[in-house]
């Protein structure tokens, strides 16, 4: 598992209920320091959970296996999940961005069916209409960025992507994971809940085919 640390500012022109010790900026959030904050504060990454022989998870489902046989190619003989959590109950600003990896789970033998990497988060304002500049909460994997968190002001979502194709060329024993709080300012004026953050992988054996495959009936044979 991980743990991180970060912060950002903001802005109001309005009277604003207290919230713990803090300042307000015209436009964005109240102001409200982060406790035990650090510059790109560093995380640490628990061991990876390891599954052998079980269908792949839909993270956004239960955890029961399927009734049914895997749709093909979407078996599983291996999977893994790693988790980063962060204290949600503090905001991160523009000076406190997440920069980190995660372990690259790669095993001889089994060949990667699928990658996902999703960040649950609170308080994003993209759409805000109060802002002058939008917030702007880009995120990284591996070499590039793979988006921008979406969201509103005060709403809690997860936000996942497909990163199988960035652990195919990923070449090391990890895979950078950055997010720039707040990209568009460099002082503090919008700030980020962060929950956790999960990368989950399915593997099939290369030595075995991924489930049985029922031979076919004679023709005139009957159940």
């Amino acid at each position: 598992m991980i743990t991180f640390r970060s912060i950002l500012s903001s802005i109001v022109c309005i009277s604003l209920p207290i919230v713990g010790i803090g300042i307000a900026n015209a436009g964005g959030d109240i102001e409200k320091s982060f406790k035990g904050s650090t510059n790109n504060s560093a995380a640490t990454l628990g061991a990876i959970t390891i599954e052998h022989s079980s269908a792949e998870k839909n993270l956004t489902e239960s955890f029961s296996l399927p009734s049914r046989l895997p749709v093909p190619g979407r078996h599983c003989d291996l999977s893994t999940r790693q988790a980063m959590t962060w204290d949600s109950r503090s905001p991160r600003w523009h000076d406190d961005d997440v920069n980190s990896k995660f372990a690259d789970p790669n095993f001889p033998g089994y060949k990667l069916q699928s990658a996902r990497l999703c960040i649950k988060y609170k308080d994003v304002d993209f759409t805000s209409h109060s802002a002058y500049t939008p917030e702007l909460d880009v995120v990284q994997f591996g070499n590039t960025t793979i988006g921008i968190l979406p969201g509103e002001n005060g709403q809690t979502l997860t936000k996942c992507w497909n990163v199988k194709s960035r652990l195919q060329k990923n070449f090391g024993p990890n895979i950078p994971f950055i997010i720039n709080i707040d990209a568009a300012h460099n002082i503090r004026y919008w700030a980020l809940f962060l929950h956790q953050a999960t990368l989950s992988t399915c593997h099939a054996s290369i030595t075995k085919p991924p489930y049985p495959i029922p031979l076919p009936l004679p023709i005139n044979s009957t159940r």
